[in-house]
């Protein structure tokens, strides 16, 4: 009787060491976010977005810069050749300038060929701008016209601008000659451990 005591106690002592000792399993993951099924619909219909479109011609600059800004939040597809048309056609100066900042974060061959005739405005901001966007931008095949412009304007400003940019045109373009490098040396260890292997 003595021994079916001790068992008894023995294997209670077990269960309950087992259960306070036991690993705690991680809580569920949380649910997926809802999937988006398909873009918002714009705010307004497309006969107001045609007033929209008229708005981007207003005598006031601000009114002219928050119509655009609204094409382009709706995606609209009239919105890039509006800002193609201030960035070279506008007469206010700083409507050029937003134009230039705003296509600092668009690719494309029509947003470098327009940033690249905006090197020649005759404001200096303006070409300024136009510099510092193809910076953000990255794309190194523009280097060229830039050394033959800006790098020669008369504005100090813009000529610094223009060195400023082309020293991080080549940074990139190092940056990604490197990684190219790193890639081959590495495939090309992989495939000689493979080799080793067999």
């Amino acid at each position: 009787m003595k021994y079916v005591m001790l068992l008894i106690v023995v294997a209670l002592a077990g269960v309950m060491a087992y259960k306070e000792f036991k690993p705690v399993p991680p809580p569920p993951p949380p649910p997926p976010p809802p999937a988006i099924l398909s873009e918002p619909a714009p705010v307004i219909n497309e006969a107001e977005q045609a007033k929209i479109l008229k708005s981007a011609e207003d005598q006031d600059p601000a009114v002219r810069w928050e119509a655009v800004l609204l094409l382009d939040k709706m995606k609209s597809p009239q919105a890039m050749p509006v800002v193609f048309h201030m960035l070279r056609k506008d007469l206010d100066p700083q409507i050029r300038i937003k134009s230039a900042q705003l296509l600092s974060s668009r690719r494309g061959d029509d947003v470098l060929d327009n940033l690249v005739w905006a090197m020649k405005d005759q404001e200096p901001d303006v070409r300024m701008a136009a510099l510092k966007a193809l910076e953000k931008i990255g794309d190194y095949s523009v280097a060229g016209d830039i050394a033959g412009g800006p790098i020669k304007d008369q504005e100090e400003s813009v000529r610094l601008q223009a060195l400023k940019t082309l020293n991080t045109l080549q940074d990139k373009k190092q940056a990604e000659i490197e990684a190219a490098r790193q890639r081959y040396e590495q495939e090309k260890a992989a495939a000689a451990e493979a080799a080793r292997k067999r």
